[in-house]
């Protein structure tokens, strides 16, 4: 059975990114892959309220709007994904007694929504200069009533899938995404088999989005660079 939009099983959305769009916060992204859109902006290190000040770390807080309508359970999940992602990647102990916050808008969700929202906070916390263990690349796949599986869905083959799949990627500077994931959220009716097969088309998309995301911090350095000896 073909995609709506003729790509291949393999083959992920257009992907583009902004940053630095929010001018308050202190490191923003806009990321986007197809028609889906997530803007992410970061504060911090910032002073943190008494009652939530953690003396050996910094407390990292996660707050996500859709774009649409009121938060619902299915946000508190989202920003569940996000906080439990990066709470392990952010070098929290090097600012003991702050607060890091994410805060991010859903632009547009056509598909693949919790990837897209991932590697937007990635790339709003490299602009912010949060130290991290390593980057996060995120990728999403479905596994289709005629039993295929197809990376990057969008909402109408998300609504149509047996069952969804998004994997998120840790990597330094100078390696592959390692074999497991930092991150894994599976619903629907799949066996093994099709697990394995949408772990390993994330994997390899995953592979790609960090290519872009490493392109996009490359310009962000030489257009400063350029800028401070201008």
């Amino acid at each position: 059975m073909g995609r709506p939009d003729k790509r291949e099983p393999g083959q992920i959305r257009a992907l583009h990114c902004a940053l630095g769009q929010l001018n308050r916060a202190d490191g923003s992204a806009q990321f986007s892959a197809g028609n889906t859109s997530a803007l992410c902006g970061v504060y911090g290190p910032v002073d943190v309220k008494v009652y939530d000040e953690k003396l050996d770390r910094a407390l990292v807080e996660v707050k996500f709007r859709p774009d649409i309508g009121v938060s619902a359970t299915k946000d508190r999940w989202v920003e569940s994904a996000v906080r439990s992602t990066f709470e392990r990647e952010v070098l929290a102990h090097l600012h003991p007694r702050t607060l890091v916050q994410i805060n991010i808008q859903l632009r547009e969700g056509d598909g693949s929504v919790d990837a897209t929202v991932i590697n937007a906070t990635t790339l709003a916390l490299v602009d912010a200069g949060i130290p991290l263990k390593s980057m996060i690349a995120a990728a999403s796949c479905v596994v289709l009533a005629d039993d295929t599986t197809a990376v990057d869905p969008t909402q109408e083959e998300v609504d149509a899938a047996r069952s969804t799949h998004t994997f998120a990627f840790s990597s330094s500077s100078s390696t592959r995404p390692q074999s497991g994931p930092v991150y894994v959220d599976s619903r629907g009716d799949f066996t093994m088999d099709e697990y394995n097969r949408c772990h390993d088309l994330c994997a390899m998309a995953a592979e790609r989005v960090l290519a872009f995301m490493r392109t996009v911090v490359e310009g962000k350095v030489t257009k400063e660079a350029l800028i401070s000896t201008a």
